[in-house]
Formats: C-alpha cells, sequence, structure tokens
C-alpha cells in the first residue's frame, strides 16, 4: 500500500495536465487536412467541334497556393470560365456560354478549345459577323489546327458562301481533319452538301 501512494502526487499533476489540455481544445474542433482541400479540375466535354480535353487545376486550386505565377493563375481561371461555358453550351444557352467563353479568352489568351467554342456559340446565336471575326484571329494563332478551318467551313455554309465554304472544308481534311461521319451530318453544312462542287469533292475521298 505504502509503494502506491507514493505515486499518487505524480498521477494527480498528470491528470490536471490532461483535464486542462482537453478543456483547452474543444471536442469538435478538428484540424483539416489541407490535401482535402485541393480539387482537380477536368475540362469538360466540349462544344459541338472541339476534338481532345485536359486536366487542370482550377482557380480553387490557384488561390490556395499563393506561390503560383500570375501566368499560371490567369490560365486557370481561364479554364474555369471555359468548364463552366461548356455546361450553358450543352443546356443550348449559347448566350451565357458566349460570356463565358470570353471570360475564359480574356484570362487565357492562347485557349484554343475556347477560341473554337467560341466561334460555335456565337453560330448557334446567329452572332455570324462575331463567329468570323473568332476564327480569322483563330487562324493566325492555330494555322494549322484542323477545326478552325471546319469551323470556318460550318460558317461559310450557314451564310450561304460555298465555294468558300468548300475551301476551308479542304483545308481542314488535309491538316488532319478525319470525323467524316460528323461532317456528313453536321446541319451547318447542309448548305454546302447539297452544292454539286461537295458532292464530286465527296466522291474523290474514299473515307468519306
Amino acid at each position: 500500500m505504502a509503494s502506491f501512494t507514493k505515486y499518487l502526487p505524480h498521477l494527480g499533476v498528470t491528470a490536471l495536465i490532461i483535464f486542462l489540455a482537453v478543456d483547452y481544445f474543444p471536442p469538435d474542433q478538428k484540424l483539416s487536412d489541407p490535401s482535402s482541400t485541393v480539387e482537380k479540375l477536368q475540362l469538360k466535354e466540349e462544344g459541338s467541334r472541339n476534338e481532345g480535353s485536359h486536366r487542370e487545376g482550377s482557380h480553387r486550386e490557384s488561390e490556395e497556393r499563393p506561390n503560383l505565377s500570375q501566368e499560371e493563375r490567369e490560365r486557370r481561371m481561364g479554364i474555369f470560365h471555359y468548364n463552366e461555358g461548356n455546361k450553358f453550351f450543352k443546356e443550348r444557352n449559347f448566350a451565357e456560354a458566349i460570356i463565358l467563353y470570353e471570360k475564359a479568352l480574356h484570362h487565357h489568351k492562347g485557349f484554343k478549345e475556347a477560341t473554337i467554342n467560341l466561334s460555335t456559340a456565337y453560330m448557334k446565336n446567329k452572332r455570324f459577323d462575331k463567329a468570323l471575326e473568332t476564327l480569322q484571329a483563330g487562324q493566325k494563332k492555330f494555322p494549322e489546327d484542323p477545326l478552325i478551318d471546319y469551323n470556318l467551313a460550318c460558317y461559310y455554309s450557314l451564310t450561304e458562301n460555298l465555294e468558300p465554304g468548300l475551301s476551308a472544308l479542304q483545308k481542314a481534311v488535309e491538316k488532319g481533319y478525319k470525323q467524316f461521319k460528323q461532317m456528313e451530318a453536321d446541319p451547318d453544312l447542309n448548305n454546302l452538301r447539297q452544292s454539286g462542287e461537295y458532292q464530286a469533292w465527296k466522291k474523290k475521298i474514299p473515307a468519306i
């Protein structure tokens, strides 16, 4: 019994420390896991004529990483607005999609996918002058991209300017455009497909 009682003072001090510690840290207070606040944002399925996608950080992630350069922050903001624009595009709310694609390009001027989708949204919204302006700017920035030429073909078809439309479509194929099923079904190309010049050219392309 004596051997036990000699430890009581130490046990009392230990109990006091535990009590104070529990009292200081409220039981419902939790430390957050820093990794849980990081979001990865995938570029959603693009507008009707865009191919490929990206995996990029979100604008929220860039806010949580103060060491990111301003250029990287702007690029990520562009991606965020682009994804939001794609949501409205799928809902056929082209006016809102246009606003968001424009914001994407404001932050990320070299954003090819946003350029292509913006031109498509302009055409869907019957803003053909803006569609042409966007595509001409896209040609200068991305001269080898076949989707720019494909969208130009759609623009010319919709505005019933068939000769430059066929020329643009031929350039798209020369640059590697191979979505021939889409080309044959795209309603924006209806006027062009009905022309004799298109039918003659089509016969020369075995894959169509």
